[in-house]
């Protein structure tokens, strides 16, 4: 889990002023000494006197009074700010969690650390409750492992066993083991149809016109984009973003339409870096437009194939070697789109024909059925990806269908399941078809059709996929530095803070 804070290296600075024949000392406002003038406005004498104001603190350091933080503002005086939840450090909030609280986090007990961030998550066998893994199973109750349908055995010692008469569901027809009942159920369509945000699209690389030379199936890392051209090439591209509006930032999110964050979009240039072919450097890659990649790192990359068949096989750059790493049974669904659940750690993907999320089951080496999503007014599902929030460390699957303008963001609730947690829609100025997207450079989705590759993000679906509202660079600990103007406030660069 990624979650950016803010640690302010805050100092206090104390002004002394002297007088002529012993001096006074500055306070605050008012100051009090022997005879003579110091400075600042310090006047001293035999019977006191009274002195100028001074700074108390160095602008943008902050500080915490409990869990009241409290920033350094022009003028040298401190500004409280509202009460922290979790934590406070160095004049910002922090944290996730109230220390030593648990929680039932994916079907897993985790407890709150001292530095208010969730620990590593427990397995619990017989499942999660109030925040504790249980001990036992109970006569009459049902567990799903994978695809196949469990039943308690009290014991003692208590057990799972397989149901009897033996029970697998079928993900390829869309059923679900559901613990509740203990039988098979069809996966829930999940959700609505109604807009409830805005999103935007940035860049436009076209075919024939920048460096893009063309390709389906995209994903990103870093200042990276990858992109699957013909089944046979893995091109690698370098985005870079310009201050083109000319006011010293580097504005990411800004566009014409967003009222967060308004006025011209700033331009990117993107060139080709490296291409890595199939024949010369094996690389894994299934068919274009149906093998999703999914990039973790700057060495690698996973990606759906070679044989479209549900496999996952990772690439070193480095070594130009491939090794598949998830095998599913000959029964798998085929799966086109691909990614990873940082939170759970788990594997997710999707196939065309059916709106359906799948997670992989590595126990059974199975692809096990999560959910369905509405049709979002497109022909076709042809888009999935898995990114926690910075912000609040929730995991999120964001799907979208090939001709349709959405993106829709679900979570899975401890309680409810599987969730919609907003529907985003955009105005495609391209008229482009979404073959396979992806989340990574400029904290934005990136989109492939063939033609095009294009960047979506700012508005309502900014605000869970980065640190810092507005594309602010985030600051503190092992951070750059923020642009000359800004100063550090609550873990983002901010300008000309008051």
């Amino acid at each position: 889990m990624r979650i950016l804070a803010a640690l302010f290296l805050g100092t206090v600075a104390v002004a002394t002023a002297c007088g002529a024949d012993g001096g006074g000392v500055a306070a605050n406002n008012n100051g009090t000494g022997g005879s003579g003038a110091g400075p600042d406005g310090a006047v001293g004498g035999s019977g006191g006197g009274t002195g100028g104001s001074t700074p108390t603190c160095i602008i943008g350091t902050g500080q915490c009074s409990g869990l009241i933080p409290q920033i350094c503002q022009i003028g040298g005086i401190w500004s409280s700010g509202a009460e922290c939840p979790f934590a406070c450090a160095n004049g910002a909030c922090t944290g996730t969690c109230k220390p030593a609280s648990t929680e039932c986090k994916f079907g897993k007990s985790r407890t709150c650390g001292a530095n208010a961030e969730w620990e590593a998550g427990i397995d619990c066998e017989f499942g999660c409750e109030n925040g504790l893994c249980r001990t036992a199973c109970l006569a009459g109750e049902f567990n799903c492992y994978g695809n196949e349908v469990r039943q308690c055995d009290p014991g003692p010692p208590a057990k799972w066993v397989a149901k009897a008469p033996a029970t697998t569901c079928s993900a390829s027809a869309g059923t679900k083991c559901d613990a509740k009942t203990g039988t098979c159920i069809t996966v829930p369509t999940v959700g609505g149809t109604t807009p409830t945000g805005k999103y935007y699209q940035y860049a436009t690389f076209k075919t024939g016109e920048t460096a893009f030379l063309g390709g389906y199936d995209v994903t990103s890392f870093g200042d990276f984009v990858y992109v699957n051209r013909s089944s046979a090439n893995l091109d690698v591209y370098k985005v870079t973003l310009l201050d083109t509006d000319g006011d010293g930032d580097l504005e990411p999110n800004q566009h014409p339409d967003n009222p967060d964050n308004p006025g011209p979009v700033e331009q990117r240039t993107i060139e080709l870096v490296i291409t890595y072919t199939k024949a010369a450097d094996t690389t894994p890659l299934g068919p274009a437009s149906q093998s999703s990649l999914h990039a973790q790192g700057a060495d690698k990359i996973f990606m759906l194939g070679p044989t479209h068949n549900g496999a996952i096989s990772e690439f070193v750059y480095g070594t130009k070697s491939s090794t598949i790493v998830i095998q599913p049974t000959a029964t798998t669904p085929v799966m086109s789109f691909l990614g990873f659940g940082y939170g759970d750690g788990q594997w997710y993907s999707g196939n065309e024909s059916a709106r359906r999320v799948y997670s992989f089951h590595a126990p059974t080496k199975s692809w096990v059925a999560e959910f369905g999503y509405p049709n979002l007014a497109g022909s076709h599902m042809d888009g999935m990806e898995v990114v926690i929030s910075p912000k609040t460390g929730e995991q999120y699957v964001y799907v979208s269908d090939m001709t349709s303008d959405f993106i829709g963001q679900y979570r899975n609730d401890s309680v409810q399941g599987w969730v919609q947690e907003n529907l985003f829609e955009y105005n495609d100025a391209t008229s482009s078809a979404i073959e396979g997207f992806g989340f990574g450079t400029l904290n934005h989705f990136w989109g492939s059709s063939g033609t095009f590759v294009y960047e979506l993000g700012g508005g309502d679906i900014q605000k869970d996929l980065e640190p810092c509202e507005n594309g602010k660079p985030a600051c503190g600990d092992n951070l750059p530095a923020c642009p000359s103007g800004h100063f550090c406030q609550a873990g983002c660069c901010k300008k000309n803070v008051r």
